[in-house]
């Protein structure tokens, strides 16, 4: 039941990106698959079914969510270029986060740390409170958020502390 939340994740993530943005549709969309992601891994510890293969399906699933949800908003937003230069850091930051520990553990590392979980939980929030938010700042606060995760995350991986 759990993997298969996780699946409706991906397999729907990408009709955000033929939705218009911050619409009704796009926003209920938006939610329900953001519940998905909450209710997932609840239902798997509660049903004692949590597995290797449910932590990487739900490690695709975020990436898959936010990856249509940053390329469906992002065309919307009113950053300045220092912002988008930070965002674009983070990313490959992330990015070589993977790499590297993909290289030294022979799989593919994927850390659900309390870091990347507020910073999971910071970016799910972002587009429902950009009515109200000043977008820069909240880019800010959540590249703020998810660059201290990216050091700590590679700080683990770099150190072998990823069991």
């Amino acid at each position: 039941m759990a993997n298969s939340l996780t699946i409706l994740r991906i397999i729907f993530s990408p009709l955000l990106l033929i939705l218009n943005p911050l619409s009704l549709s796009f926003d209920t969309l938006y939610i329900l698959l953001g519940l998905t992601d909450i209710l997932d891994g609840f239902i798997a510890r509660k049903t004692k079914t949590t597995s290797k293969l449910g932590s990487i399906l739900d490690s695709i699933g975020d990436i898959v969510f936010c990856a249509s949800s940053f390329i469906a908003i992002y065309p919307t937003l009113e950053l300045n270029a220092y912002i988008s230069l930070f965002i674009a850091i983070i990313f490959m930051l992330r990015v070589v986060n993977i790499i590297v520990g993909y290289i030294k553990e022979k799989k593919l590392i994927l850390l659900h740390t309390i870091p990347n979980k507020a910073t999971g939980f910071l970016l799910y929030l972002f587009p429902l409170t950009l009515n109200f938010i000043s977008h820069d700042l909240s880019a800010t606060v959540i590249a703020g958020v998810a660059l201290y995760a990216s050091i700590g995350e590679g700080y683990l991986i770099w150190n072998g502390k990823t069991k």
